[in-house]
């Protein structure tokens, strides 16, 4: 299962999607000279722990492409259904981080606060990219196939 390079790459999609669930998206300077994150946690003021938004329809999708992501990689033996599966995950990551992106702008604008970023904010990129990469591998496995098939 793990053998096949779009395997691996699904793997790593769902690991960037999983840690995720462990480190705060961005951070906030607010003018009271109070700091702020926004992650899995919600908004949470930092000086005391206070949670000031909760951010649920980000949760739930993370964990709708991070089941996706691990779905796709047992179904290594239905290369067509793996790809439209590897489509929609990536179309549904690209619907996280806008949502995760209005987020971090109500915050702000809430917050009347800077906007400092953290490095788990990529890592829905990069999930994009590994999905990416094993959908272009397994379209060349299925297109292989298909061109022994014709010879046969």
């Amino acid at each position: 299962m793990l053998q096949r390079i779009q395997s691996v790459y699904l793997f790593l999609s769902a690991l960037f999607l999983g840690l995720m669930f462990s480190f705060p998206y961005v951070g906030f300077l607010g003018r009271d000279i109070q700091i702020y994150t926004l992650g899995p946690a919600g908004l949470i003021r930092f000086t005391d722990g206070e949670k000031l938004m909760d951010i649920y329809p980000v949760l739930i999708l993370l964990l709708l492409t991070l089941l996706i992501s691990v779905i796709s990689i047992f179904l290594y033996k239905n290369k067509v259904r793996q790809m439209r599966y590897s489509v929609f995950n990536m179309l549904l990551i690209l619907g996280l981080l806008i949502l995760i992106g209005y987020y971090i702008f109500y915050a702000k604008n809430q917050l009347d606060a800077r906007i400092i970023f953290k490095v788990p904010l990529i890592f829905p990129l990069l999930s994009i990219l590994f999905t990416y990469l094993a959908f272009k591998n397994i379209r060349k496995d299925e297109i292989l196939i298909k061109s022994v098939d014709r010879i046969r």
